[in-house]
């Protein structure tokens, strides 16, 4: 974990980020990096994992696109020197996705012989053939993307001439997959981004096509990927503060905030956390700092919310990969992640960490109602899976949140540009921020509001060692 100060070290910041998504950290390493004087504030623990009775829990669920397959990733990974670590720390690649049902054990192997066989194993011919034919086009489905990614335009758009203008730019609407495969990518949307249906179409034929493809396996998932960032903007020697800031305050120079008592100075602020969390800051504020709430208050209508469930080694199918999803019951589509168990202090004896993420209401609170309806829904493809259960915890708000926004009734594109329309100093790299991307989004945000930052403090560039 990177280092974390608990006081000031300095009064004055060229960029200063407040949150915890991944795109407030990429935001604070690729700022460090180029030489700008950095602080990072998560404003909330930062950890991997959470311990309960002993266990340690992932503070998001451990699936995750491949990063290094979606191109706005790619730069910001590279700048950072992440590529190799992040390859090293992700489980190995071999195992297959699983879709599983009812009556379904679908394996997708990625060599394609031995997924035809899977395919033809598990499905009619016909059923088969085309599924085969709609895994093979996954790969290039948010390929048309690639483009606007490369130097994206302003989105969402303001006004009739920002839209006549991207309207020339954005990729004709997919053709998604139907069948097996549709109802697999449409389940796997909500998972891989917080804009989804028709207001983000990215979501289901770029970012959840990804994650069908090959999915990333982190044991601390996007948690772990946020701490990565930080790890390496603390090598590059931005400062990352424990705490919360308050009283943020803005001018035609820059921003200052309140940080453990001390009164900080920046040149610009980049915000990757929640609505409410912006809310806060902005408190007792004036105009300036009320549009900047008001900009960011976009609606959150559901979450994804985890079950964790330490199992016996002999309690899990040999049959069932690391990485699954659950199609067919009444509470909607599961993310399955099974990996090895890790107690706090070592000393594990087989036991496999079953963490299930389900799309739940923003509001949903039930924890009991949580494990119980996850348990209900396993036991129809886990036989005998309740009694190997050695511990079980349910976790309503990840440390790595998962937010889902409610689109326009339009169903227009929505989101948060990262350079605010309130104040040029402020910018957004939060889930909110091309929201249809999923991390991919975030890390596009970072990489914007790195670059305004560096422009906004008039340095020059210095990469950092």
């Amino acid at each position: 974990m990177a280092t974390v100060l608990k006081t000031v070290a300095k009064k004055v910041y060229d960029v200063a980020v407040f949150g915890p998504d991944v795109g407030g950290a990429a935001a604070a390493a690729l700022s460090a990096r180029r030489g700008l004087r950095t602080l990072l504030a998560p404003l909330s623990p930062i950890s991997v994992a959470r311990e309960s009775d002993g266990w340690l829990l992932p503070a998001a669920h451990p699936m995750m696109p491949p990063l290094r397959q979606l191109s706005a990733a790619v730069g910001a990974l590279d700048e950072c020197g992440l590529s190799a670590e992040l390859q090293r720390q992700s489980a190995p690649a071999e195992g297959a996705f699983q879709i599983l049902g009812e009556k379904l054990r679908l394996s997708l192997p990625l060599d394609p012989s031995r997924r035809k066989g899977e395919l033809r194993r598990e499905l009619s011919d016909i059923a088969a053939a085309e599924a085969e034919e709609a895994l093979n086009s996954l790969e290039r489905l948010g390929r048309s993307w690639d483009a606007f990614l490369f130097e994206p335009p302003p989105w969402p758009t303001r006004g009739f001439l920002e839209r006549r203008k991207v309207h020339k730019l954005m990729p004709a609407a997919p053709h998604l997959p139907e069948g097996l495969v549709g109802e697999a990518l449409a389940a796997l949307a909500p998972f891989a981004a917080s804009l989804v249906g028709h207001s983000a179409p990215e979501a289901t034929a770029r970012e959840a096509a990804a994650l069908l493809r090959a999915p990333l396996r982190l044991w601390g998932g996007p948690a772990q990927l946020a701490d990565l960032f930080r790890k390496k903007a603390a090598e590059a020697g931005g400062d990352i503060l424990e705490g919360a800031a308050e009283q943020l305050r803005l001018d035609r120079k820059g921003v200052s905030f309140v940080f453990a008592g001390s009164e900080v100075h920046a040149s610009c602020v980049v915000l990757a956390c929640s609505a409410e969390r912006i809310a806060a800051l902005a408190q007792g504020g004036g105009r300036l700092e009320r549009k900047v709430a008001e900009e960011a208050a976009l609606p959150v209508s559901r979450k994804v919310t985890l079950a964790h469930f330490v199992v016996r080694g002999e309690g899990l199918p040999l049959a069932l990969e690391e990485a699954a999803l659950l199609l067919g019951h009444t509470m909607g589509p599961l993310l399955i992640s099974a990996l090895p168990a890790r107690r706090a202090k070592g000393g594990t004896q087989g036991e496999r960490l079953l963490t299930v993420a389900r799309v739940s209401d923003a509001g949903f609170s039930d924890e009991e109602g949580l494990l119980q309806s996850v348990r209900s829904a396993l036991e129809a493809v886990l036989p005998f899976f309740d009694r190997h259960i050695v511990h079980q915890s349910a976790d309503l708000n990840p440390l790595q949140p998962h937010p889902i926004l409610r689109p326009h009734e339009d169903e227009g594109p929505m989101g948060l540009r990262p350079h605010s329309a309130a104040h040029e100093r402020v910018l957004f790299a939060s889930t909110a921020t091309y929201p249809g991307f999923g991390l991919e989004g975030q890390i596009l945000a970072a990489r914007a509001a790195a670059h305004q930052a560096l422009a906004l403090s008039g340095r020059k560039s210095v990469s950092a060692v």
